[in-house]
């Protein structure tokens, strides 16, 4: 199943790194298109919020009118009547706010196995080349990435084999008759940002630490995918309590407003950088985007539009079922 996706994701990354000829541009380019892509799930979710701004004043009259029962009975109903009030308006109180999580997790999986393995799904080159490269790497004393527990692996062979390409080759010059042209590809594979390297893991520059401006750019990765991360949170929050003032549950809110953003500094932290700068692009673009569209889609003037949309739906189901009735009198 992965390696499908990671198959589907190599094969858009080669097209992209054809026309920028840099990766991590190539990586840029891809977070602009599949945000565009989800941009119509953040407007689902406004009008999501919309409809439950329209939804308060019946909301208000349920917890009312057992505001009398004892606390549990009261609890019972008053969810049992909101659920049904949900269904009759069609309204999910999850899916909308979970839907652009769902979405986006099968682009995480996707990009994690370009970034992970780019000679294998972008540059799609043999695995016998790849293993050979690998093996010769490791018989160099060259570290072929960090594990869970900062063990050496050959989990991200990949990334280290294009970094150190020219040590490689020095070290064993005969790869070069069996595979030059493979060596050629990797050499002229630019997997660097803003002279980054995108296979590089916080984790492991901490363990082997030095100060250098590469190592404290790397190292704030994580940092700043927290800090967009919260800031998306936030406005999130702050909008579905706007829509919503009664809102219940916003202690679990609370909690998963901070859980996400430890959440994405813990996957930046053990994960390569390319994972965290789409994190953090991913992040900012999202926020704005709320903003934009929350601009575009204000609460109110979407429930008037919504009203407006509801009515005329009404009328026509009205007119079809009273011409209906007229011709079923008619015979």
């Amino acid at each position: 199943m992965f390696d499908f996706l990671y198959s589907i994701f190599g094969y858009l990354f080669r097209i992209l790194f054809s026309f920028v000829e840099n990766y991590g541009i190539a990586l840029i380019i891809f977070t602009l298109f599949f945000r565009l892509i989800l941009m119509p799930t953040t407007i689902k979710q406004q009008k999501s919020s919309a409809k439950m701004m329209r939804l308060q004043p019946k909301l208000k009259r349920i917890r009312e009118k057992y505001q009398d029962y004892n606390p549990q009975e009261r609890q019972q109903r008053i969810q049992q009547e909101t659920s049904e009030l949900y269904q009759r308006e069609g309204y999910s109180s999850m899916g909308a706010s979970c839907l652009p999580l769902v979405l986006q997790l099968p682009i995480l999986w996707g990009l994690y196995g370009v970034i992970r393995q780019p000679l294998t799904y972008v540059l799609n080159l043999s695995a016998e080349a790849i293993t050979a490269l690998t093996e010769a790497a490791t018989a160099l004393g060259i570290t072929m990435g960090t594990g869970k527990h900062g063990t050496a692996t050959t989990a991200y062979a990949e990334p280290s084999i294009i970094s150190n390409i020219e040590a490689i080759v020095e070290g064993q010059p005969d790869l070069l008759s069996k595979f030059a042209a493979e060596i050629e590809t990797i050499r002229n594979f630019d997997f660097n940002i803003f002279g980054i390297d995108l296979g590089s893991i916080p984790s492991a520059i901490y363990s082997q630490f030095g100060i250098s401006k590469e190592s404290i750019i790397i190292l704030a990765i994580p940092v700043l995918s927290g800090l967009t991360s919260l800031l998306t949170s936030v406005l999130s929050q702050v909008r579905q309590k706007k829509a919503n003032p009664n809102m219940e549950n916003q202690q679990m809110m609370g909690c998963m407003m901070l859980s996400m953003p430890l959440m994405s500094v813990w996957f930046t932290w053990t994960l390569p950088v390319g994972m965290g700068m789409y994190w953090i692009l991913s992040n900012i673009l999202a926020f704005f985007q709320t903003l934009i569209i929350g601009h575009i889609y204000a609460p109110r003037k979407t429930m008037a539009r919504l009203m407006v949309e509801e009515t005329i739906e009404r009328r026509s189901y009205e007119k079809a079922k009273k011409t209906a009735l007229e011709s079923k009198i008619e015979e």
